[in-house]
């Protein structure tokens, strides 16, 4: 009768046991159940192409965007400001690779927002320092073949945020089993959504405001050559935002239409706009030099980030089922000392280090898929140095990267400039 009513004590606890083993096992079970139904893109199982958006832009004024190279997400030391390396191994982020990334998703999005036909001039440029209407700045927060997040943040020339949103999209492991998705990039719906994002901010704004951002541009960009004759035109004010510092502008009043110098200037930006639209040409063929390289990467790659995901969340759920069994195993090794105890505590123990065991297996498994998306990423690293670019204008000779003729165009603009306003000093 004792044996009994000590078995039947016991019971609760392990129903306690079963139904933790049961609850972790459903618990593994959900991500897998995700990578189904919600893969959402052109590899799925959709018997059709998605319909693409019509757009109906009702407006005369169009605004001018710059794209610039996309910030690529490196985590940064707080004391010494540079790049945290120790943090890049642990994010898996291949630095040339991302770079690489930071370029070619500027380009992308370049070309979503220029199907929407609602835009001026739409210019990749290699940094926030040039003159545009608009500027639409990209964060790459995650990017492994499978899964990329990018935040974009809208601001137009007087420095106001006109908005910011992250964009998210997970590309199915089928994707290119589909013999039409082989020269598709997997990505295009992120960009698509940041191109229909950026145009529905653009058409809720006001012809008038439209128009002012474009003259705020004009005067800015006469400050920046003649700040003692425009600086009356432009107030600014100090603004926080997530923490960071920046300037508002606002205009006080605009030159008159018959004033020379702003007239000078006028024809000065237009060789910078010349100068950046020349520039478009050497962004595509980058475009084109590393798309066969960087297509093969995450066509090879996109199994892997698979499998390190699944291992990942294998680990962790095994790793966790494993120390809860323990933990079961010593509470009920603590309440009795009965046979039925002392089985249950054996298997919840062995069952433990079996689960411990098997979480290390799949922790091997996910370092072992790191080390192939690390090897691609070394080879198409070889591929991806930076690009000199060469211009045929006979004036001056800029050589150096994107950025740096860039800013040798500028100089060479502000000397011509300044020789225009002393004719008869030699600079």
């Amino acid at each position: 009768m004792s044996i009994n009513n000590v078995t039947l004590s016991k019971q609760p606890l392990l129903f306690l046991l079963c139904a933790f083993t049961l609850l972790l096992s459903g618990c593994g079970a959900t991500p897998k159940t995700q990578n189904g139904p919600l893969m959402v893109g052109p590899g799925s199982t959709m018997q059709s192409e998605p319909t693409k958006r019509s757009y109906n832009y009702n407006s005369s004024i169009y605004l001018d965007v710059a794209v610039p190279v996309f910030n690529p997400g490196f985590p940064i030391d707080a004391d010494s400001g540079h790049i945290d390396y120790d943090e890049l191994g642990e994010m898996d982020i291949w630095p040339q690779l991302r770079r690489a990334e930071a370029k070619r998703f500027a380009i992308q999005t370049k070309h979503a927002l220029q199907d929407t036909k609602a835009f001026g001039s739409v210019n990749n440029v290699p940094s926030t320092d040039t003159t545009a209407d608009l500027f639409v700045l990209g964060t790459i927060n995650h990017s492994d073949s499978e899964v990329v997040t990018i935040t974009v943040m809208v601001i137009d020339s007087a420095g106001t945020i006109l908005g910011e949103r992250e964009f998210e999209h997970t590309v199915s492991q089928y994707f290119f089993r589909d013999q039409q998705n082989q020269d598709k990039n997997p990505y295009e719906p992120v960009f698509s959504q940041i191109g229909d994002y950026v145009y529905d901010l653009v058409t809720q704004l006001p012809d008038t405001q439209k128009q002012r951002i474009k003259q705020t541009t004009l005067v800015r960009y006469a400050q920046y050559y003649s700040p003692e004759a425009y600086d009356s035109y432009v107030s600014r004010q100090l603004k926080r935002y997530d923490g960071q510092q920046y300037y508002q502008y606002s205009l006080n009043g605009l030159p008159a239409e018959d004033d020379p110098m702003f007239q000078r200037i006028q024809n000065l930006r237009a060789q910078d706009l010349l100068f950046v639209d020349r520039m478009q040409d050497q962004f595509e063929v980058f475009d084109k030099e590393t798309e066969d390289a960087y297509r093969q990467w995450q066509k090879e790659t996109l199994p892997e980030a698979v499998r390190a995901r699944e291992a990942r969340a294998e680990r962790n759920t095994k790793a966790a089922l494993g120390i809860g069994l323990g933990v079961l195993a010593a509470v009920l090794g603590n309440n009795s000392s009965s046979t039925a105890t002392a089985v249950a505590r054996t298997a919840g123990a062995i069952g433990s280090v079996w689960l411990l065991k098997d979480a290390y297996k799949a922790n091997e498994n996910l370092k072992v898929a790191r080390t192939v998306i690390d090897e691609m990423g070394q080879g198409l690293d070889l591929n991806l140095s930076p690009t000199v670019m060469e211009f045929d204008d006979k004036s001056v000779e800029l050589t150096g990267t994107a950025s740096e003729q860039y800013e040798q165009w500028k100089a060479h603009l502000r000397k011509i400039y300044a020789l225009e306003q002393t004719p008869d000093t030699r600079l």
